[in-house]
């Protein structure tokens, strides 16, 4: 899978947001509000086709804390937010809402 193009990352007053542009303006559903583990994954996910375990990977990599199967649970609401919102591309339309906690030292939820 991976992220549509045309949506910008950006961090407003200390809150990062994801902004459609151009064509995506109509196709995105609203502005995407993601916490800085979240953004940390985005900046993966903008460069590259990914794949759900990648992204377990290198979220087990940077959070000591988290454990596979917690980061597993939370990255199925979070993909599937951003299917649900039209910001991934992928095969099978996927539908829910999601809340990541994803333990670290600052206890930063995604």
């Amino acid at each position: 899978m991976k992220l549509k193009d045309g949506l910008i990352l950006r961090e407003v007053a200390g809150q990062y947001v994801i902004v459609p542009t151009r064509k995506r303006v109509q196709e995105v559903i609203g502005i995407l509000y993601m916490t800085k583990p979240a953004a940390y994954l985005w900046g993966y996910m903008q460069n590259n086709e990914f794949e759900k375990e990648d992204l377990i990977q290198l979220t087990l990599k940077r959070y000591a804390d988290a454990t596979y199967d917690q980061v597993s649970k939370d990255l199925d609401k979070f993909l599937k937010e951003l299917a649900v919102r039209g910001a991934l591309e992928i095969e099978d339309q996927i539908q829910g809402s999601y809340s990541i906690h994803l333990p670290n030292k600052e206890n930063e939820r995604i």
